[in-house]
C-alpha cells in the first residue's frame, strides 16, 4: 500500500537533513528539490534548499529562495539572518546589515545574530559598532568564545596587544581547539616579535590541521581589518562572530 505523501516527505526531508549534516550537499540538494517539485512551499525543504546553495558557494540562488521564504514566513528571525549570511557571502554587506537588524529586533536575545552582525562591522571596518555588537552577544552568552575572538581582534587592529592576547586567552579556555583563535593568537605574537611562542602555537594548530598552512598563509603585514580570517571555513562557523555562515545553515533548526 503506497504510503501518504505527507509521510513520504517527512521521510525524505530527514534523509535530506542527514545528508546535510554530512555535508553530502549534493545528495542533500536533489532531495531537498525533488521535495519542492511536489510541493513548492515547503518551508522545510526551501530552507534545506538555500542552506545547500550558500554551502556550495551559489549565494545568488539562495538569496531567490529566502526572498520567497520571507514572503511565507513573514516575521521569521532565522530567516532574515540565513538571508543576511547570503548577502555577505555576495559582498552585500549593507543588505546583510539591514537583515541582522531586522533579526535582533524580532529576537533580541540571539547572540548569533550579534556575533554575525559584529563579524560584518569588522569587515566593512565599522569598529566601533563591532564592539558594541560583541559586548551584547557577550552579556547574553559570556561563553560565546566567537565573540571574545571577535574582540580580541578589534584590539589588535587598535594595537592593543595586551588586551588583545587577554581577550584571545579567554576565547582558547572557552574552546581551546579554535583554529581562528590560534591564528589571531600566532598574528598577534609574531608582530611582537616573540618567536618562541609563535612556534609553540604553530605546533598546536598543526596537530589540529596538518594541511592548514597548505591553503592559508599567514603574513605579518596583513590587514586583520579586512576579514580574511572571518571568512576562514575554521571559524567555528561553529562554531560563530561571523560565525561562520556555515554553521549558522547547520544548526538551523524550524522548531527554534
Amino acid at each position: 500500500m503506497k504510503k501518504p505523501i505527507s509521510i513520504e516527505t517527512n521521510i525524505m526531508l530527514e534523509q535530506a537533513w542527514k545528508k546535510f549534516g554530512k555535508k553530502q550537499f549534493d545528495a542533500a540538494e536533489d532531495i531537498f528539490s525533488a521535495v519542492l517539485d511536489n510541493d513548492n512551499s515547503n518551508i522545510d525543504a526551501m530552507h534545506g534548499l538555500a542552506g545547500c546553495l550558500l554551502r556550495k558557494k551559489d549565494a545568488r540562488a539562495a538569496l531567490k529562495i529566502y526572498n520567497q521564504l520571507e514572503k511565507l514566513e513573514g516575521e521569521n528571525a532565522k530567516t532574515f539572518h540565513l538571508r543576511a549570511l547570503a548577502f555577505g557571502a555576495g559582498n552585500k554587506h549593507g543588505k546583510a546589515v539591514e537583515d541582522l537588524e531586522k533579526a535582533i529586533e524580532l529576537a533580541d536575545d540571539s547572540f548569533e545574530a550579534y556575533l554575525d552582525l559584529g563579524g560584518t562591522f569588522i569587515v566593512i571596518k565599522d569598529y566601533m559598532r563591532a564592539a558594541q555588537c560583541f559586548e551584547k552577544c557577550i552579556n547574553i552568552d559570556g561563553k560565546c568564545s566567537e565573540a571574545w575572538i571577535g574582540k580580541a581582534l578589534l584590539a589588535h587592529i587598535n594595537k592593543e596587544q595586551k588586551a588583545a592576547i587577554e581577550f584571545i586567552t579567554i576565547a582558547l579556555k572557552l574552546n581551546p581547539k579554535s583554529l581562528l583563535a590560534l591564528l589571531i593568537k600566532t598574528e598577534i605574537l609574531l608582530e611582537a616579535g616573540k618567536k618562541s611562542d609563535v612556534e609553540k602555537e604553530v605546533k598546536k594548530i598543526l596537530s589540529i590541521n596538518p594541511d592548514i598552512f597548505k591553503s592559508q598563509h599567514i603574513d605579518e603585514d596583513d590587514d586583520l581589518g579586512d576579514g580574511d580570517f572571518l571568512d576562514d571555513d575554521d571559524y567555528d562557523k561553529d562554531e560563530d562572530a561571523n560565525r561562520s555562515e556555515d554553521d549558522e545553515i547547520e544548526e538551523f533548526d524550524l522548531d527554534d
